[in-house]
């Protein structure tokens, strides 16, 4: 058992003393003599794989760290301190938050791993905290899935930016600001040939020498052509003859809609793991640790406060015993393009999609993201018009579709695959192959349409494993139109699993799968919270007090309906809380856990016309718990990590208010649970629903009401809006399970 909560150790960075300028320079030539010093995060490369935390324990140059992956970020500075650089991984997995504030002398910037950490430490050091609310009302406002993570170089909080993966910052004597950092484009200028055979041996070397450190590899396996560029690139690495694989469950996927597709993935993956010769894979021990609702949504804002918002709100914290490594397809979009049926859908059919009509599109992409049902007051509305219209124009000369794709590759996939930290602490060594920066740089050098139709992907493939090419995908075979760029299509054309699909159509997953899924299930305690309820509970009562602090920003006629929305899952209860959390922190949370931090100095090579005083050298200052760094050895071992920390929360935490049904000797019962420590007076508004109908209702300021003798068998269901006495604009809102009365018995 997991004896405490854990999270994720949160870093702040201090560099005092930089110009008062806004401009920033820093010529490649410098590169070499720019130095990793600090880094936080997992490394993959280059040469060693490590997970740092602190100091280094080898300072590469720059020019060696701007194609490095993983999840890390990186201060630098040449040798004398004259300049400092912070920046992320290549794919910006981590996340780097930053703001300036005057100082003593010149401007002193905060950089910290996630937004909470960065204001824990400006307030800390007594600056002043505001929220910025056109961007956070429209994100709030949003359940959409553009808007679902860190969508802007602005952040939640007034002043403070999160850094792109396509910038670096730069602070020294100069000033601060950031220089560009080639992304889609290859410094050396290689073709597209070469950019993939060097994205071949990058994740060819990388899978090798991961799977050489940890012996159980399994590789997530689906239908797609993703999954088919994995499989290709594992086997060139040699690592595919020592790997199980792994598919999901459609027999037991949630989403009924999604069956049909899971199981065509699970046909073709099983072909492919026979093809293979390997085992599907079997769970292994795990231990584990119970979360109350508090404990979950720390743990969850230690990795990802303010840039990740799908909050999960896991009710247990399970790792395997034994480490391993999990090797996905995650990234793939980056190879071809993203948000394909956002583009081609509604509402996009309506804009102009074109160069010429950019600016009126972008325009129109707030009323897309923005639920309708907030009425958000004019000038927030048109703030946030803008603030969107200009975290969505990336590309020089491209219509909307083509700015909504390089959105993604900078803000979204960051969320989306970003999860490299989060599964290494859980054990779970997460390998996205196609993350590769050369295979992004080769797909860039085709044009839009050829992109869209996934060549690049195709092309590696042919050139590892053309076989897996003329296998059958999920969706039967690559589209048309690559096969005619590419010598045309075999005879016969693959076409796709049909039914009818079943257990017995896959044995042997399931002879595997029903023991890990019996192995998944278990805890070591009962369930602490029900999710929806909840968190419903937790971000109507977090809204309400967002207005009670900021009542003029956040005014009533914008909460209430933005609370009933959240109540009703209109917009996700979860989401909203962990929104509301960061954007909390910055109004009124004191510096209670500052995180750990490093302080250092510019130092200045000449006088300066504003100095008032000739500057004492200082050295850095360190404060928190001390830092480490894990190899791949340490990893496989299970070797403690700075990067996990224990901490501790009111473990009462309040489960939320959410309502049940029952029958109790011949009489319906609706009775409310949950609430109890928050105080509340509550009036409970319980609706009897039989089927579709809502059939009786019932108002009291009791847990219970009583229906009576049910009028007919069938399903029935209590819907309940609790309304505090004291605040009758707060809501909360919960519905039972299903109670299915049976008929009655007819006499003999």
């Amino acid at each position: 058992m997991i004896e405490r909560p854990v999270r994720h150790r949160r870093a702040c960075w201090v560099v005092r003393g930089a110009g008062r300028g806004s401009s920033a320079l820093l010529r490649p030539s410098r590169y070499a003599q720019i130095r990793l010093r600090e880094a936080e995060g997992l490394m993959l490369g280059p040469g060693a794989v490590q997970e740092v935390y602190g100091a280094v324990p080898r300072a590469y140059p720059l020019a060696e760290l701007l194609d490095s992956t993983g999840e890390w970020v990186g201060l630098l500075s040449d040798d004398v301190g004259r300049t400092w650089v912070a920046m992320s991984d290549y794919h910006g997995f981590g996340h780097l938050f930053w703001a300036v504030r005057p100082g003593e002398q010149g401007q002193d910037v905060y950089l910290g791993t996630t937004l909470d950490a960065v204001v824990d430490r400006l307030r800390a050091d007594g600056h002043r905290l505001a929220v910025d609310w056109p961007v956070a009302l429209t994100t709030l406002a949003s359940n959409h899935v553009l808007l679902r993570n860190q969508w802007s170089r602005r952040t939640l909080v007034e002043g403070v930016r999160c850094l792109r993966p396509d910038e670096l910052l730069v602070m020294s004597e100069r000033g601060v600001g950031t220089v560009p950092r080639a992304m889609s484009t290859d410094p050396q200028g290689r073709s597209y040939d070469e950019l993939l055979d060097a994205g071949i041996a990058r994740s060819a070397a990388l899978l090798a020498q991961v799977a050489d450190a940890v012996p159980d590899v399994r590789v997530f396996a689906s239908g797609g052509k993703d999954s088919r560029v994995v499989l290709a690139l594992m086997d060139h690495a040699g690592v595919l003859s020592r790997s199980s694989f792994v598919a999901a469950d459609p027999s037991r996927w949630a989403d009924a809609a999604g069956r049909q597709g899971l199981w065509r993935d699970l046909v073709v993956s099983d072909e492919l793991r026979q093809a293979a010769g390997r085992p599907w894979y079997v769970e292994p021990d795990y231990e584990d640790r119970m979360l109350s609702f508090a404990e979950s949504i720390d743990h969850h804002q230690s990795f990802y406060a303010g840039s990740q918002w799908a909050a999960s709100a896991e009710r247990q914290l399970r790792w395997p015993t034994v480490p391993y490594v999990a090797v996905r397809g995650g990234a793939g979009e980056l190879m071809r393009t993203a948000y394909r049926t956002i583009r081609t859908g509604e509402p996009f059919a309506a804009m102009g999609q074109s160069v010429a009509s950019l600016e009126p599109d972008l325009r129109r992409l707030h009323g897309l993201v923005v639920h309708g049902g907030v009425p958000l007051p004019d000038p927030i509305r048109a703030a946030g018009q803008e603030a969107v219209a200009e975290a969505f124009a990336l590309v020089p000369d491209a219509p909307i579709g083509q700015q909504v794709d390089a959105h993604y590759r900078l803000h979204r996939n960051r969320a989306h695959f970003g999860h490299v930290l989060h599964s290494t602490h859980r054990r779970s060594l997460a390998l996205h192959p196609l993350a590769t920066p050369e295979f992004l740089r080769a797909a860039h050098l085709l044009p839009f349409a050829e992109r869209d139709l996934g060549l690049a992907a195709f092309d590696v493939v042919e050139r590892l494993r053309p076989d897996l090419n003329r296998h059958r995908l999920a969706s039967g075979t690559w589209p048309e139109h690559v096969w005619q760029r590419r010598g045309g299509a075999p005879a016969p054309l693959p076409r796709a699993p049909r039914g009818p699909f079943g257990r017995d159509r896959v044995p042997s997953y399931f002879e595997a799968e029903d023991h890990n899924h019996f192995r998944r299930g278990w805890t070591s305690g009962p369930l602490r919270f029900d999710i929806r309820t909840a968190a419903q509970t937790r971000a109507v009562a977090d809204l309400w007090r967002l207005h009670d602090l900021a009542p003029q920003d956040a005014p009533a006629d914008v909460i209430g309906p933005l609370a009933d929305l959240v109540s009703r899952s209109a917009i996700t209860p979860a989401t909203t809380v962990v929104r509301l959390a960061s954007i909390l922190r910055a109004v009124d949370e004191p510096v209670a856990d500052p995180p750990a931090s490093l302080e250092v100095r510019v130092r200045h090579g000449g006088g300066l016309p504003w100095r008032r005083r000739e500057r004492v050298e200082v050295a850095p200052v360190r404060t928190g718990p001390p830092g480490s760094v894990r190899d791949l050895r340490g990893y496989a071992v299970n070797a403690p990590s700075a990067g996990l920390e224990t901490f501790e929360v009111d473990p009462r935490t309040e489960p939320g208010v959410y309502c049940h049904l029952e029958l109790v000797d011949g009489e319906l019962l609706a009775r409310r649970v949950g609430a109890e420590r928050a105080g509340w007076r509550l009036e409970h508004t319980f609706t009897l629903v039989r089927g579709t109908d809502e059939v009786a209702e019932a108002t009291t300021e009791e847990v219970s009401a009583a229906f009576g003798a049910p009028a007919a068998s069938g399903r029935h269901r209590a819907l309940l809006a609790a309304r505090c006495l004291d605040r009758p604009e707060i809501v909360l809102r919960a519905t039972s399970p299903w109670l299915v009365v049976p008929e009655p018995d007819l006499p003999a």
